[in-house]
């Protein structure tokens, strides 16, 4: 009898359907004007609470000794280490949780995708790309998002989170020198799963002050801008992606904190969303 997919490959087929919930706003984008905010806002994406089945112990390890990240808080059921100005805690998994995996994204200098990947490579394996979403002047790990000017290199964490590099282009942040943890500039994107992905797009919308970014359809959408993007994708959607097995997508505990128009709270109903604002 045939086995079926290990967890590793269940998970590079969920990273496979991300960039494919990236690259499939190309056509919606194509004769839209860019809605994002200047070029020269600071990040959006604060901070971010997020659940692990891992042992603690190893993300701390693999974050702060294997990245280079700073540890900024340690206690039995929580750690929390500074990926550049973002900072991201880490609690365990509740027993009726299962084994929750995120994807978030980490912006990174837009002239140093290739030392990122070179570096990345060294402490882990990068995730494999399809042909379609690749660029040929780069190596065949590296998605080309076209649509966004941006580039990006993907890889699993002990908590098998699918975590990104990403430089964009846009952005006029580039620097010199060789890549180091020092060049993970803040927490770009989170993800939410939601069952109806244009009614919670309008309350983000309203609730954090954001605009849709560069097209969407009504299984994706991205909203804010290159400094932090909130990404609401569609329950149950069908993760298919170069893979002959399929894998619906799943809702995990997820607190956030944004900078917004105005402070306040907000919990998305029936989800567990809990969104913090900060002037």
């Amino acid at each position: 009898m045939n086995k079926g997919p290990n967890r590793r490959e269940v998970l590079a087929w969920s990273a496979g359907m991300f960039l494919a919930l990236h690259n499939e706003t190309l056509s919606a984008v194509q004769g839209e004007e860019m809605l994002s905010t200047s070029p020269d806002r600071q990040r959006r994406i604060l901070s971010l609470e997020l659940v692990s089945a891992a042992p603690l112990g190893k993300m701390k390890e693999f974050y702060c000794q294997l990245l280079g990240l700073r540890a900024v808080a340690e206690e039995r059921d929580r750690f929390t280490f500074a990926a550049g100005e973002t900072e991201i805690t880490f609690v365990p998994a509740k027993a009726d949780e299962g084994r929750p995996f995120y994807h978030f994204a980490f912006n990174i200098p837009e002239n140093k995708i290739l030392a990122a990947r070179d570096w990345q490579k060294e402490r882990t394996p990068l995730l494999p790309i399809p042909p379609r979403l690749r660029d040929s002047k780069y190596p065949d790990d590296v998605v080309d998002y076209n649509h966004w000017n941006a580039h990006s290199v993907f890889f699993f964490d002990p908590a098998e989170n699918v975590v990104e590099y990403i430089a964009r282009h846009d952005l006029k942040n580039a620097q010199p020198g060789p890549f180091d943890s020092r060049d993970i500039l803040h927490a770009s994107e989170i993800a939410f799963v939601v069952d109806d992905v244009a009614a919670a797009a309008t309350k983000f919308k309203e609730v954090v002050g954001v605009e849709q970014y560069r097209g969407g359809s009504d299984q994706f959408m991205a909203l804010g801008d290159e400094h932090g993007l909130l990404l609401v994708m569609k329950r149950g959607r069908i993760i298919s992606f170069d893979a002959k097995e399929t894998k619906a997508v799943s809702v995990f505990r997820t607190a956030a904190s944004f900078r917004g128009v105005k402070p306040t709270i907000y919990s998305l109903p029936n989800f567990p969303y809990q969104i913090h604002l900060e002037g």
